[in-house]
């Protein structure tokens, strides 16, 4: 979790800087998901998407042009972008560079900027956070120079012969021999910004070899009236999950079925199916749990239910899958279900913040037994402006632990007594109400108790229960 003081002075110098960073995004015309920003009366985030339908019409316009589609992927993008590289692409290298060695290069915004982003990132020069829109759009400062070098005059290749969502590219072009020299061609501009291709998702695709995903589609035949309509919708779901491992065709049919199926006749199996494909893809839990969790809200819980909540606590923890794993902690909260000590021991042995900070939300709760000798071993040394912060903040301000370990805001360990400004103002991180345990509280899904309630739907009235593919919620794929 990024430090919020040093979150909330990069989002102030971003929006200060709107219009230079716009200047530095109009070298490149060959971005299909720009950073934009919505009403402010619109729902969701602070920087829009681009929608799955748009993503498959530039593609499907490529391919209809070019006869050989060549597609490249940036290994590990964020993970791997250079912080210095930010003037490089805001000023060119060989500008920024000049800059740097007559000691000028502190006067200008792009310098600004990487100081910034580092500081969200513990002073490290490589790679910067996944997940905040500023990350959006710093990456995207740094592609459009990528964008404008792979285009530039001499080059040989032309805007309109590349598309690319963030990290994901893809070339038209007229040949094989042609796909080879754009290849040679990208790996030595991204290889300029300290960048690297993922050679796993390089390919090289010809007339209908390149069909852009339209998985979609098998989706839409789909008649939630007919008798079989759950076993249907499953048996598509697992075959196209399978065939498609690149595409989130589960995320994509549960969200978009979302409330047909909590308000299914045939509940029992509805309910059945879904702990199957969660036994079999623990990785996709934020999108199965959603369901299941309404369900067991309004049918009760069971000895299965419990078993199954904690073999997933299990699971991601051994499999050291941070967000999964918050999941299946988030759902024993939710469903009231107990994690014992050894369970609560391999959790704390994933090392994360964020889950131990659950854990001790559980714990306030009666319901996880956590060790506190193990966290406040960990916790005794750190400080508010590490990456501790979180649950140091909250640990105190909600009191589920009195120690010295977690009694630090207002103290030495509180630069500038931020975090107790905070406090005296009210802010909080981590919410425990109850509205924030129940089916409305999912992010992106429109769901209420209402909805599960169980019903006969017309044709018209299924149709009002679907989203439709043009939603901003994600890209899936």
């Amino acid at each position: 979790m990024i430090n919020p003081v040093s979150y909330y002075l990069l989002s102030s110098f971003i929006a200060e800087n709107w219009s230079n960073i716009t200047k530095a995004y109009n070298l490149s015309s060959c971005s299909g998901v720009r950073p934009a920003f919505p009403a402010l009366a619109a729902p969701g985030r602070a920087i829009g998407t681009a929608t799955l339908a748009a993503k498959r019409k530039r593609q499907q316009h490529l391919a209809s042009v070019y006869p050989v589609i060549l597609s490249l992927d940036l290994n590990r993008f964020y993970g791997s972008i250079y912080t210095h590289s930010i003037p490089w692409a805001v000023l060119g290298k060989e500008k920024a560079k000049a800059l740097y060695r007559a000691r000028t290069l502190r006067g200008d915004w792009s310098n600004t900027l990487d100081v910034l982003v580092r500081g969200c990132n513990q002073a490290q020069t490589i790679g910067i956070a996944i997940g905040p829109d500023t990350s959006r759009i710093v990456s995207e400062i740094i592609l459009s120079r990528i964008d404008a070098e792979l285009t530039a005059p001499g080059s040989g290749l032309a805007s309109t012969q590349i598309f690319h969502a963030i990290d994901d590219y893809q070339f038209g072009v007229l040949s094989t021999y042609e796909a080879e020299g754009a290849e040679s061609q990208f790996v030595r501009v991204i290889g300029r910004y300290g960048l690297r291709l993922n050679d796993f998702k390089t390919s090289v695709q010809h007339g209908l070899d390149f069909a852009p995903s339209n998985f979609q589609r098998s989706f839409d035949s789909l008649d939630g009236r007919h008798e079989h309509f759950v076993e249907q919708f499953f048996e598509v779901l697992y075959h196209l999950a399978k065939k498609h491992q690149n595409s989130n065709v589960i995320g994509y049919a549960l969200k978009k079925f979302a409330r047909v199926l909590s308000s299914h006749s045939q509940q029992e199996t509805v309910q059945e199916y879904l702990q199957r494909l969660l036994y079999a893809a623990p990785h996709q839990a934020r999108f199965i749990l959603p369901l299941l969790l309404g369900i067991y809200k309004r049918d009760g819980v069971s000895a299965d239910t419990n078993r199954l909540i904690k073999w997933g606590v299990d699971v991601c923890s051994r499999r050291n899958d941070v967000g999964n794993l918050l999941w299946f902690l988030y759902s024993a909260i939710f469903l009231r279900t107990k994690v014992g000590a050894a369970q609560c021991a391999q959790c704390i042995g994933v090392a994360n913040e964020l889950v131990d900070l659950v854990l001790y939300h559980g714990r306030s709760e009666g319901l996880f037994s956590v060790s506190l000798a193990a966290m406040r071993s960990r916790y005794k040394q750190s400080g508010l402006d590490t990456s501790a912060w979180l649950p140091l903040y909250e640990i105190e301000r909600h009191g589920w632990d009195t120690s010295p370990a977690f009694t630090k805001i207002g103290t030495v360990d509180d630069e500038d007594n931020h975090y107790e400004l905070l406090r005296n103002e009210g802010v909080e991180f981590y919410l425990t109400g109850i509205q924030h345990f129940s089916v409305s509280a999912f992010d992106g899904w429109n769901l209420t108790d209402d909805d599960f309630q169980v019903r006969d739907w017309d044709r018209a009235g299924l149709q009002e229960l679907l989203w439709t593919d043009g939603r901003d919620w994600e890209n899936y794929d």
